[in-house]
């Protein structure tokens, strides 16, 4: 992992959808951006941030990823996630992320990332693939 990540940050807005709107199987539970949405796009930006400083044969797998949902945003609103690299410690990479919509702040959490080569997650695939088959 090139040193800069310790300094990285990726910011995307993207529209709230009426597929992004809280729904618990099938069913529709609030008519706004939900939470499963918040802590895709969280994974999304912290992914983003981070990807750019990856050597040749490096890669990540998500380890953690929390957000605190704290007002609403209603569809046709425009949400915008950043996230920015708070520590890297060895092969853990932390990100805090932050949520707004065109009006306030709307959620905010972390998401953690482990730094880890190709070949290794190409093993750990296999090893989970063969439970499968087993």
């Amino acid at each position: 992992m090139k040193p800069e990540v310790a300094s990285a940050r990726y910011e995307f807005e993207t529209p709230v959808t009426p597929e992004m709107v809280a729904t618990l199987n099938g069913q529709l539970l609030h008519p706004v951006y939900s939470t499963f949405w918040m802590a895709y796009h969280a994974e999304v930006a912290a992914r983003l941030a981070i990807e750019p400083y990856f050597e040749e044969g490096e890669n990540a797998v998500g380890g953690v990823v929390e957000v605190r949902h704290e007002a609403m945003a209603a569809v046709g609103d425009t949400v915008r996630i950043s996230a920015k690299v708070v520590e890297v410690k060895g092969r853990k990479i932390v990100c805090e992320i932050e949520v707004h919509s065109r009006s306030r702040k709307i959620g905010s959490g972390r998401q953690v990332q482990i730094m880890i080569q190709d070949t290794d997650i190409k093993r750990l695939v296999e090893e989970a693939q063969a439970m499968v088959n087993t």
